[in-house]
C-alpha cells in the first residue's frame, strides 16, 4: 500500500491485519506525481514478495470550484494526482507485471465525466483520461503482455469524504431520500467497491479487459437530476471556499 502520509498508511495497514491475521500489508512511502520515489517504491515491495500480480489505481484529488474561478494550478493539480498518477505508477510496475501470468491492472474512476459536471471540470476530465489509459493500456498490454486492465466506476459511496455522508454532500443530502438519488435506494458501501475489484482479480473475472465497470446502482443514468438538487448548495461550497 503506498501513500505520502505514513502515518495513515500505517493506520491503514493496522486495520487490515486486525481483520485476518494472515494478512501481510506493507506500508511503502510514495507520490504518484514522482516516478523516481515510485521506482523505490516498487523495489521495496518487489524485495519483500518477489513479484506484483495485481495493481489498483486510486489516488484522487477533488474539490468544489465554478470553472470560470479554477485557477491553472488548480486544475494541473487534479489531473496530476488522477491522471498523470495513474500512467505513472502502471508504467512504473509495467516491468513487475510482465513477469507475472495474471498482471491486472484496476483503475479508480467515477461516473461524474458521463455527464456535465458542474464545480468539479477539473475531476471530470481527470476521471475521463483514465477511462482513456483503461482502454488503450488493456488493449496495448493485453495484447503484448497479457496484462489486463479494467476501471472501477464508483457512484455514491457511505463513508467517503466525497460520498453521501462525507464532509462535501452530507449536509446537503441530510434528510433526503436516497431514493431520489440512487434508482435501487441505498448508498453504496466501501465492499461493494473492494468486491468488484476482488472479482475482477479472480478467474470469474478474467475475461473483463479495456473497459469500466460501473458500480453505482444506476444513479448515473439520473444523475441530471442530483445535480439540478444540488447546484445551490456547490455554488455555496464554491464561494465558501474562495473566502
Amino acid at each position: 500500500m503506498m501513500g505520502r502520509r505514513v502515518h495513515k498508511l500505517e493506520e491503514a495497514c493496522s486495520a487490515l491485519k486486525a481483520m485476518d491475521a494472515k494478512v501481510q500489508a506493507l506500508p511503502v512511502q510514495g507520490d504518484v506525481r514522482d516516478p523516481s520515489k515510485l521506482d523505490k517504491a516498487i523495489n521495496v515491495v518487489m524485495s519483500t514478495y518477489g513479484q506484483i500480480d495485481v495493481l489498483v489505481n486510486c489516488a484522487a484529488g477533488n474539490f468544489m470550484c465554478a470553472a470560470e474561478d479554477l485557477l491553472s494550478k488548480g486544475f494541473e493539480t487534479v489531473v496530476g494526482i488522477d491522471l498523470q498518477g495513474t500512467f505513472n505508477v502502471s508504467r512504473a510496475c509495467l516491468p513487475a507485471l510482465k513477469k507475472s501470468k495474471r498482471g491486472l491492472i484496476i483503475n479508480i474512476s467515477a461516473t461524474l465525466q458521463y455527464k456535465a459536471a458542474p464545480f468539479q471540470i477539473h475531476a471530470a476530465a481527470a476521471k475521463a483520461g483514465i477511462d482513456v489509459v483503461t482502454q488503450t493500456l488493456g488493449v496495448e498490454w493485453g495484447s503484448e503482455y497479457g496484462i489486463r486492465c479494467v476501471g472501477i466506476a464508483p457512484g455514491p459511496i457511505a463513508g467517503t469524504t466525497g460520498g453521501p455522508t462525507g464532509r462535501v454532500f452530507g449536509n446537503f443530502l441530510k434528510g433526503q431520500d436516497v431514493k431520489d438519488i440512487v434508482p435501487i435506494g441505498r448508498w453504496g458501501e466501501t465492499d461493494d467497491i473492494g468486491l468488484t475489484a476482488l472479482f475482477l482479480a479472480t478467474p470469474a473475472g478474467s475475461y473483463i479487459n479495456a473497459t469500466t465497470i460501473v458500480v453505482d446502482g444506476g444513479q448515473w443514468h439520473d444523475a441530471s437530476r442530483m445535480y439540478r438538487m444540488a447546484s445551490p448548495f456547490l455554488k455555496a461550497i464554491a464561494k465558501q471556499r474562495q473566502a
